[in-house]
């Protein structure tokens, strides 16, 4: 119980640890690719205008506005596009020239669809002809802005009528924030692996109290069950004493039955204090589980018959698991007193034991006159009651099937309960089967 509580201590620590790692790796990658779109944006912008503003080339007239103006020289483009309103963010840092020199690029002139002129003075992996090429596709297209290949371009129409294209080189930028975020995912990992040492280390000093607290109600419910044994006894053997003398009443009869269900209690809960004590790796053997059980339903032979009760089984001979003998017998037991306690009488149990590639599965099925007014899964409720009237008339506590679940994980298996039809209640016990890789 104690590493059921320390392992669902760790997987919660972590889920947690992920989910914040997860979030703030995200949060960070996702600023970082956003803000390098958008420097690259405020640089293309930048380029674009400047080329369209700029002057002509040489042996051509200075561009004019509409009106005959002159343009103004390149000096006067404004260092940030966005002071002019016409960027495309909100961002308000300054470009420097060094910014416009580091940039790769090309640029490209067109006028009704063809190119008249490229320069690629400013980039050494693209020619003449595959910038003409690039720019008119984007032209053929209708694009004003967009990607092509590894580039980002954009355009903007001259005093001239021409249409000029910049094509930025964007793949640079691109596997920078790439790099950027597989650096933050091995930084991820590894602080995760740090905090995942952390937790382990600290699992068993945070859970310390709970741990305390659960070994001292354990002890308490063993003292008190062997503190209850004898005053219970000696009323028992006193009552019996009483009838010798003056003979069997009602009030004799009910302290003796109330006495007998007194002690059925005080021993189903010695059972469970039991079962909740780990067994030691030392107490784990191998078990050969089909000898076990069909060990175990002959000592109910007498009990199934005083109920008319048939043993329809079918146990798959030879199979082995690890653990301790003696639980897995008290699991059995508990599964069957359970079926026996309330089958309809004159009805058959059905026992089936059977193996898988790495596990083997007991399944016991009952018909019982009325189904638990419960889901499956609260039968393992310590002291649940689905039916308190059949349940005192049967003499159960709903302590059996909680101490048969601890058991199970105790040998790492499950115990599952359902209801197959609408009188019959079946459960499950799927366990490890040994295998020669020890």
């Amino acid at each position: 119980m104690i590493r059921t509580l320390k392992r669902k201590f760790i997987v919660t620590a972590m889920i947690a640890v992920t989910v914040l790692l997860t979030a703030l790796l995200g949060v960070l990658n996702a600023v970082n690719a956003w803000t390098t779109s958008q420097d690259t944006a405020r640089l293309l912008d930048n380029l674009v205008q400047m080329k369209a503003l700029g002057p002509p080339p040489e042996g051509e007239p200075p561009p004019t506005f509409p009106n005959g103006q002159a343009m103004e020289p390149p000096e006067s483009v404004p260092r940030n596009p966005r002071e002019d309103g016409r960027g495309r963010g909100f961002m308000s840092e300054v470009l420097t020239e060094d910014d416009r020199l580091s940039a790769v690029f090309f640029t490209a002139w067109l006028q009704d669809g063809e190119v008249l002129r490229t320069d690629v003075s400013r980039i050494s992996t693209v020619t003449e002809e595959e910038a003409a090429a690039l720019a008119g596709e984007a032209a053929a297209e209708g694009q004003s802005e967009g990607r092509a290949d590894s580039f980002r371009f954009a355009s903007m129409q001259n005093a001239a009528g021409e249409t000029v294209y910049v094509f930025l080189e964007n793949s640079t930028r691109w596997n920078a924030v790439l790099r950027v975020a597989a650096l933050s995912v091995l930084a991820g990992m590894g602080g995760w692996l740090l905090m995942l040492g952390l937790v382990v280390l600290l699992s068993k000093k945070t859970i310390a109290p709970i741990a305390e607290n659960m070994e001292r109600q354990r002890q308490f419910v063993t003292d008190a069950g062997h503190e209850l044994k004898t005053p219970l006894a000696i009323i028992q053997a006193n009552t019996e004493a009483m009838e010798l003398i003056a003979g069997e009443t009602k009030w004799s009869r009910n302290i003796k039955a109330q006495t007998a269900r007194l002690t059925e209690l005080t021993r189903n809960l010695l059972t469970l204090a039991r079962a909740e004590e780990a067994p030691t790796l030392g107490s784990f053997a191998a078990v050969d589980f089909s000898a076990l059980v069909e060990k175990t339903t002959q000592m109910f032979q007498t009990s199934m018959e005083q109920k008319g009760l048939t043993l329809e089984a079918e146990c798959e001979p030879g199979l082995c698991v690890r653990g301790n003998e003696a639980q897995l017998s008290n699991l059995c037991s508990i599964l069957l007193d359970n079926a026996v306690k309330y089958a309809t009488e004159g009805t058959a149990l059905h026992l089936m034991l059977k193996g898988a590639e790495k596990t083997c599965s007991l399944r016991l099925e009952n018909r019982c006159d009325k189904l638990p007014d419960c889901s499956p899964e609260r039968l393992f409720d310590r002291f649940f009651r689905g039916d308190s009237a059949r349940t005192q008339r049967t003499g159960g506590f709903g302590i059996g099937l909680s101490a048969a679940q601890i058991i199970t994980i105790q040998h790492r298996g499950r115990l599952e309960a359902e209801y197959p039809a609408e009188d019959r209640i079946a459960f499950t016990v799927t366990l490890p089967l040994l295998t020669d890789e020890k």
